[in-house]
């Protein structure tokens, strides 16, 4: 079932958004005292249900509306699967889980401060305030007038409750009290074990810890239960939100990839420390940071995402995953030259291919993507208030978004050069021909040809391709907005013609008319 998520409100005085989680009336009795570990982005928030409360209020420590978005997402998962869990009633942990979940917290521990662990005498003076637990002297309880035992495990309590909290937070696990006290006690000894991992690392001694070992991995589901599927996460999501064809398939691999990184395919049981190893693992390979960021950790970001949202899952462990890069100005991409473009052009004027003929002069002339040009229609080519144009459309194929489709005026030179007459006489697509497609094609046909097109220009023999900046596919839209800023042509109109969205609300009101554009194209001759 899709959750229904209220909105992040504004709290007053303050410029983050807030998360206002109604508690359901049902349990509104049997969760007073509960200690809520709320997940929020790469952090947490600690929370006690009071006899006052009648919902969750917390800050979620943004002021960003997508961030928000995300967060609050995120802490309703979790809030729901408390819910669940309390109607269920508090669940007694076994034995191997108690110390499955101590062994992940000597882990998140010893692993992530062992290279640099500071001073070993900062080591032992934790260490002393944990044997005080241990022997029920720590903390408040330490004064109170209890028996041994209960000082003890208050004391044990106070100390290490809020480890436990945390990492029963991440399986939103409500477990009864006798669960408590055992994890607890478990919790402290694994503290224990890599406090004293620490301090030898202090010092120098880097030998394995013999004893890391004895922690088992938190049990697998029982028989009969089964754990969501990665995959079932990114089919939701590309049957919700519908990106491209080729977007789906190329990230779909790379969640299989990820699975088989992994070794196994429980969306549940993946750690943002598991995507990090992942992350590091194609930085090693000599992956390049564009395509890790947006495109390998990109398609684990939006499936867990919707898994979040939809209730599948607590958490997203890819948010906040990425690779450290930043843009050289060497690596900014650039448009074609008049002498490039002329190169091109009158290369193209030669050709009888249609895709080759015309594409190059299509993007010259409207800065459109060349896969956008490749899958025109006949049926595309309208007049409209009098005005001979081209109809960009999802129904002629993928688009890149909703700025995308749009309708621009064809150039003078493209009707001086006879393009309405070759368009005159087709029907259905122009550059390719769909009868031909193979049932298995995996690639649309309009990529294939935009590919093609791509590879005549590179054999040319002119400097163009990502060594020189100059991306076949993509240097005409470049440009095509230097040239609209060298006429004069007001950069609205230029991103309507071209189909940039907005960068802001202000911007994005209004419309710009067929005829503004016609005579903003007009105004920008063709080299010849």
């Amino acid at each position: 079932m899709t959750l229904q998520m209220p909105r992040p409100m504004k709290r007053k005085g303050t410029s983050n958004h807030q998360l206002v989680q109604r508690i359901p009336a049902d349990i509104l009795g049997k969760v007073i005292g509960l200690s809520l570990t709320i997940p929020l982005g790469d952090t947490s928030v600690h929370k006690v249900i009071s006899a006052r409360d009648k919902d969750v209020r917390v800050s979620l420590r943004t002021n960003d509306p997508q961030e928000a978005k995300a967060r609050q997402a995120q802490a309703v998962a979790y809030l729901e699967a408390v819910w669940r869990s309390v109607r269920e009633g508090p669940r007694r942990l076994s034995h191997k889980e108690t110390l499955a979940i101590a062994g992940e917290v000597y882990r998140a521990l010893a692993e992530t401060l062992e290279d640099d662990p500071g001073e070993a005498a900062k080591w032992a003076r934790i260490e002393a305030d944990n044997a005080r637990a241990e022997m029920g002297q720590y903390g408040r309880a330490a004064l109170m007038i209890l028996s041994d035992e209960d000082r003890r495990i208050r004391s044990i309590e106070e100390r290490v409750g809020g480890f436990s909290d945390s990492f029963l937070s991440r399986r939103s696990l409500v477990i009864d009290h006798d669960s408590r006290v055992r994890l607890n006690e478990q919790v402290l000894t694994a503290l224990r074990q890599a406090n004293l991992v620490l301090m030898k690392r202090a010092e120098g001694d880097y030998t394995p810890d013999p004893q890391a070992g004895r922690f088992p991995s938190f049990p697998e589901m029982k028989t009969g239960e089964k754990g969501v599927s990665l995959l079932t996460l990114f089919d939701g999501y590309a049957k919700e939100r519908r990106p491209a064809q080729s977007t789906v398939d190329q990230w779909r691999k790379h969640c299989e990839t990820f699975i088989g990184f992994m070794g196994k395919d429980d969306a549940g049981q993946v750690s943002k420390a598991d995507v990090v190893r992942w992350k590091d693992s194609l930085v090693a390979a000599g992956g390049a940071p564009k395509t890790i960021n947006d495109a390998k950790l990109a398609a684990l970001r939006v499936a867990f995402e919707w898994g979040v949202k939809n209730v599948h899952v607590a958490t997203n462990p890819a948010a906040g995953v990425a690779v450290a890069h930043r843009k050289r100005p060497d690596e900014r991409m650039l448009g074609f030259t008049d002498a490039e473009a002329e190169a091109i052009l009158k290369a193209a004027s030669r050709e009888t291919r249609p895709a080759i003929r015309w594409i190059p002069l299509l993007c010259a002339a409207t800065g459109a993507r060349v896969g956008e040009m490749a899958q025109l229609r006949a049926e595309d080519v309208v007049v409209q208030d009098g005005i001979h144009a081209l109809r960009i459309t999802a129904e002629a194929g993928s688009l890149k978004n909703l700025g995308s489709e749009r309708v621009v005026p064809i150039h003078p030179a493209l009707i001086e050069a006879g393009f309405l007459a070759f368009t005159g006489a087709a029907k259905g697509p122009l550059f390719f021909n769909p009868t031909r497609r193979k049932a298995d094609a995996k690639k649309p046909p309009h990529k294939i040809v935009a590919k093609n097109v791509a590879a005549w220009v590179q054999g040319l023999g002119l400097e163009v391709g990502r060594a020189h900046r100059k991306d076949p596919s993509h240097a005409w839209r470049h440009r095509f907005k230097t040239l609209a800023r060298a006429a004069r042509i007001n950069d609205s109109v230029a991103d309507a013609i071209v189909g940039h969205a907005a960068d802001s609300v202000a911007k994005a009101y209004g419309t710009v008319t067929l005829e503004t554009m016609k005579e903003a194209i007009e105004r920008m001759p063709l080299p010849r």
